[in-house]
């Protein structure tokens, strides 16, 4: 069994990934305090529950640079195997950006090359809300960056003093008439707004030649904001997780298949 970590600003995802899917998965907040001990004892109680005595290896997606090494260094010393890092290096694709493209993308780009045919776009609600287009290599041709509907919301409650926080829930009619029906609107039927909306602009500037993209749609709230798109996405919430599979399988050599081994 192999332990896969996904490390965001908010939170830390984890599987335990097996030949043909994740068998267990769990999650932490990230500690902006963590060093290498600190961080070990956290990933060794969030994973005794589910008994893994012996592991295969371990890999590890990034998007908070302070934290890697002593995260890298933790998960060394819960499994005894050094941890294959998502890099350029191992990936299955270009990036054709200016700028370098955050772990978490990278992840989900490999992703989308085992899911749907290429091109593609691959929607991300985590603590960013993020848009990653693919050409039909599965090249990134760049993304879009918006502020992550949590993170929105936490802003809104905290500028706007008649508002308070709100539980994330199926949302009722567009013309909220309480202050919860309200917001619940705004915030899950504008995070499907905004996954439609982008990627109908991202879409329109992609090469028509290519045929038109997929959509894939992952992140914490996925589920909840997938039924109100319009596109109607794939959704696919372990989609990070499956591309840190792929690079690990692709780091060590690995042709069998497992994991959409490209």
């Amino acid at each position: 069994m192999v332990l896969l970590v996904d490390m965001g600003n908010t939170r830390l995802n984890m599987a335990g990934w097996e030949e043909g899917g994740p068998v267990f998965s769990a999650e932490t907040p990230t500690d902006r305090g963590w060093n290498a001990g600190s961080c070990a004892a956290a990933l060794a109680k969030v994973l005794a529950p589910f008994g893994v005595v012996q592991w295969d290896g371990c890999a590890l997606s990034s998007v908070v640079p302070a934290l890697t090494d002593a995260v890298r260094q933790a998960l060394f010393s819960v499994t005894g195997k050094e941890p294959v890092v998502l890099e350029t290096s191992n990936i299955g694709f270009k990036v054709l950006t200016k700028d370098p493209v955050g772990a978490d993308m990278l992840a989900g780009a490999e992703g989308a090359l085992a899911r749907v045919p290429m091109p593609a776009i691959v929607a991300d609600l985590g603590t960013a809300t993020t848009f990653c287009a693919q050409n039909k290599a599965g090249d990134v041709l760049g993304v879009a960056i918006a502020p992550g509907v949590a993170l929105s919301l936490d802003a809104l409650v905290d500028r706007a003093s008649h508002l308070h926080a709100i539980a994330f829930e199926p949302p009722g009619p567009a013309i909220g008439t309480t202050t919860a029906e309200s917001m619940q609107s705004g915030v899950i039927y504008g995070a499907a707004c905004l996954v439609d909306g982008m990627f109908r602009r991202m879409a329109a500037e992609m090469d028509p030649a290519e045929g038109a993209p997929s959509l894939i749609l992952t992140g914490g709230l996925a589920p909840l904001v997938a039924p109100y798109c319009e596109t109607k996405p794939l959704l696919a919430p372990d989609l990070l997780l499956e591309g840190l599979c792929r690079c690990y399988l692709r780091a060590k050599g690995e042709d069998s298949g497992w994991g959409g081994q490209r």
